[in-house]
């Protein structure tokens, strides 16, 4: 069933209205926590960027990353990234490795960090028992939990009937209820030939079940409409983006050798949209085939809203929220005519014409966002229409990733730089096998990106940077310039990963601690902020939540602070 339309006339000036909240509401954090930044899935920062030309030296390898997945980032700077075998690594900013630990699951999508900065991920497993005859095989899959100190609390199955496959390519995401994190995840389920999306929510302190809501549930002789994909073809839609399926729509152009994506790629599962302004938070979830669905999370359930379902067009991309409830998401019909579709609560539904895109729209305030082409390009669109379309060399699912002054594109061929505001080309970094995760904005300004399995870091805007009159390309036969970065950074006061005060004695029950405590604790901090030295120290006591580095809380009426640390190369 399908609202009434509106016209884009009159369509336009409720989404500059949208929009304009969107820049104005995005959030105080400036940390990526979630795939697509925010759990609104705007995909934007607002901080100052420099163009992604020359990043620092020794990329590191990641050991194999799922297609969809890419890295999620601490207020701190920490950055965070979980490979296909279930290796979950830290990194500084600068992309120098910290700490890293093993679930051996696979995993097929990003971490997730909660506001006390935990990190959960979604690992499934296929274990074959050959003590028995015939053998047995049981699937598994399962939501963890870390500390942000790499310490792990425990792990949960995700629910399902025995017997029934599931896919855990979709991230999860947070919801805000009643003071404390929820995490939401969606998923995939077949059972011979029924099919079904559903909605699960999790206690993200005690990993306890909430609720596990079916969305959408077909079987396979069921078309869409009129000729459509059915659910067979679904299901293969999920698996392989489609380029296998003989029913995905629409038929990829020109011929399989100009593709530039592998042909065997898997499509990740829509990630779900978060909209919470203090009230119950709206969870903006899409089946990935005909189905969006806005449900409500009140106490402890999920609560249908609203339901846009339409059997003449396909929904291709995850959704993003605006900041009065409604969603945007790419489409495309039975002839592959692509476009926008803008729904959700308090109006009715609109379709305009866009770009065959597979990747969540990006946010980028004043009424505009960006929209990825699948087969190569980004177009900006204001309101419900198009403003510019760019053409690049390579295919993409990635979302685009927006700072305050640049929108970053990545293809299969280059990590493109766009100005934000006049939409012009700045430069392309050159590389393979890219396109297949969101390029992602930490609080100082660096630039992260994965291709052919690395984590590319590019510098910001305070750091030293030679453009490439090559074209953009990884520098060779020791032609990398020296990292420079800010020589010094005073923090007053220093804070952890979750936003307390920093205790400043290596002992929870300390009460007069020494320099040396002050001076050891100071220097790790500068560390994990990507400085060697720690200098003009002040301490004070004082009735505040205080922390320690590895997340340890002191339980003290007054607890010993830093008020000042300045770090220094």
């Amino acid at each position: 069933m399908l609202h009434a339309h509106l016209t884009p006339h009159r369509f336009a000036g409720i989404l500059s209205t949208s929009f304009a909240l969107l820049a104005a509401t995005a959030g105080p954090s400036l940390a990526w926590q979630t795939a697509h930044g925010k759990p609104d899935n705007s995909g934007a920062v607002d901080v100052q960027t420099a163009p992604a030309i020359n990043p620092f030296p020794n990329a590191p390898r990641l050991g194999g990353i799922a297609p969809g997945a890419g890295p999620v980032i601490a207020p701190d700077g920490t950055v965070y990234v979980v490979n296909g075998r279930g290796k979950l690594m830290s990194f500084k900013p600068d992309g120098a490795p910290g700490w890293s630990r093993d679930i051996r699951q696979g995993v097929l999508s990003s971490p997730v960090l909660g506001s006390d900065g935990s990190i959960y991920i979604l690992g499934a497993a296929t274990i074959r028992d050959h003590r028995t005859d015939p053998p047995t095989t049981t699937h598994i899959a399962e939501l963890h939990k870390f500390t942000a100190g790499g310490g792990y609390v425990w792990h949960v199955p995700l629910p399902r009937a025995p017997g029934w496959h599931i896919t855990t390519t979709a991230p999860a995401n947070i919801v805000r209820a009643a003071g404390t994190d929820v995490l939401v995840v969606p998923t995939a389920r077949k059972f011979a030939n029924i099919y079904q999306a559903w909605l699960s929510a999790f206690s993200a302190e005690t990993g306890a079940l909430l609720a596990d809501q079916k969305v959408t549930g077909f079987a396979s002789e069921v078309t869409g409409g009129t000729g459509g994909i059915g659910a067979a073809g679904w299901w293969c839609y999920l698996t392989t983006l489609g380029i296998l399926c003989p029913e995905f729509i629409p038929p990829l152009p020109g011929s399989a050798a100009a593709h530039t994506l592998p042909h065997d790629l898997r499509k990740p599962f829509p990630a779900v949209a978060v909209f919470n302004d203090g009230g119950a938070p709206l969870i903006l979830m899409s089946d990935g085939l005909r189905d969006l669905v806005g449900f409500s999370f009140v106490g402890d359930a999920l609560q249908e809203r609203f339901r846009v379902r339409d059997d003449k067009h396909l929904l291709l991309s995850a959704p993003l929220a605006w900041p009065t409830g409604q969603a945007m998401i790419s489409t495309t019909d039975q002839s592959g005519k692509s476009g926008v579709m803008f729904a959700g609560l308090n109006m009715s539904t609109i379709r305009t014409p866009g770009p065959v895109s597979a990747a969540a729209p990006t946010a980028l305030g004043n009424s505009r966002f960006a929209l990825v082409h699948r087969f190569g390009g980004v177009t900006v669109m204001r309101g419900a229409y198009a403003e510019k379309s760019v053409s690049l060399n390579g295919e993409s699912i990635a979302s685009a990733a927006a700072s305050r002054n640049h929108i970053f594109v990545s293809t299969a061929n280059a990590l493109h730089t766009f100005d934000k505001a006049s939409l012009e080309l700045v430069t392309s970094f050159a590389w393979k096998a890219g396109g297949v995760s969101q390029p992602a904005i930490g609080p100082s300004g660096h630039v992260y990106a994965i291709a052919d399995d690395r984590l590319f870091v590019f510098k910001p805007p305070l750091s030293f940077e030679v453009v490439d009159t090559n074209g953009g390309g990884i520098f060779q036969d020791g032609g990398t310039p020296t990292p420079q970065t800010a020589q010094s950074q005073t923090y007053k006061p220093p804070l952890t990963a979750n936003s307390n005060r920093l205790f400043a004695c290596e002992k929870l029950d300390g009460d007069d601690c020494g320099k040396g405590d002050y001076r050891s604790i100071a220097k790790a901090f500068c560390s994990k902020q990507g400085f060697a030295e720690a200098d003009d120290i002040k301490v004070d006591s004082e009735k505040v939540k205080a922390e320690t580095l590895d997340g340890q809380f002191c339980s003290k009426r007054k607890c010993k602070v830093f008020e000042q640390i300045t770090c220094k190369m």
